[in-house]
């Protein structure tokens, strides 16, 4: 079965952490990935070569291969380069996730055309992680098999929608993020986007949910707007930020 056929209907678990994480070791991730083998889920996201070929080693699930790039001061791009590309399939990912967004192009060219040449040249599908409607649909036909949710209200021109909830902002999966040039305290994401899923699929993309999804009620949501999978990170796979937003609503209080 092929990748995109077989996460469809499934949930996707992200298995990362970043440097000076605790859990930073690619062992320890792919002891993530297999826990989330063993809790049912669809497939695997994961960030970087040493990582995917820790979890192919343990997993039989199907990979989705990331490489993040950091900047100074803002957020890292996601897979900018063909060569980052290689090596993940190299690893042994199913699949590379590389963004298409207007945000990234000054600096990494024509991303649409990578998503092209990805397909041709490594023969593996691509998920085109976007922030927008017309980003999804320019990735789309240019032959991105899935377009992600991912980087709306991530992006300087996209604004995410507030949380109902006073400590929202803390809890897994928002990943609080301050916008280049922002003051502290301003640009923070909330709620997922699931008005982009549901223009995405409305127009016969086959659209994955990701970006702020952490609960049985959003993935419920985001298949009835038509989702063909969901993708759901710290959430599940990350106790430092799950500690830290019931620490939150403690007595004592806040972030140790």
């Amino acid at each position: 079965m092929d990748v995109v056929t077989a996460i469809e209907g499934g949930l996707v678990v992200s298995c990362q952490a970043p440097e000076g994480h605790p859990l930073r070791d690619p062992r320890t991730i792919a002891l993530l990935a297999r826990c989330a083998e063993l809790g049912g889920a669809a497939g695997l996201r994961v960030n970087g070569a040493e990582d995917v070929r820790a979890v192919k080693a343990v997993t039989h699930l199907p990979l989705i291969g990331l490489a993040k790039v950091p900047r100074p001061h803002v957020r890292p791009l996601i897979t900018p380069s063909f060569a980052l590309c290689e090596d993940l399939v190299r690893a042994g990912a199913d699949m590379v996730a590389l963004e298409v967004t207007a945000e990234a192009e000054p600096a990494a060219g024509d991303l649409a055309a990578l998503v092209e040449r990805v397909r041709e040249e490594l023969g593996v599908p691509v998920m085109a992680d976007v922030s927008t409607t017309e980003e999804g649909l320019r990735a789309w036909n240019r032959g991105a098999s899935l377009i992600s949710t991912t980087l709306s209200g991530y992006t300087p021109y996209t604004t995410p929608a507030p949380s109902p909830h006073p400590r929202a902002a803390t809890a897994p999966g928002f990943s609080p993020t301050l916008r280049a040039g922002s003051a502290p305290g301003a640009g923070l994401v909330h709620e997922p986007d699931l008005d982009l899923v549901g223009e995405l699929a409305a127009l016969g993309v086959r659209t994955v949910a990701e970006g702020r999804l952490r609960t049985d009620v959003h993935v419920a949501e985001a298949f009835a707007r038509g989702a063909w999978s969901v993708v759901i990170g710290a959430a599940i796979t990350d106790p430092l930020a799950i500690t830290r937003h019931l620490t939150a609503s403690t007595p004592k209080g806040g972030p140790r």
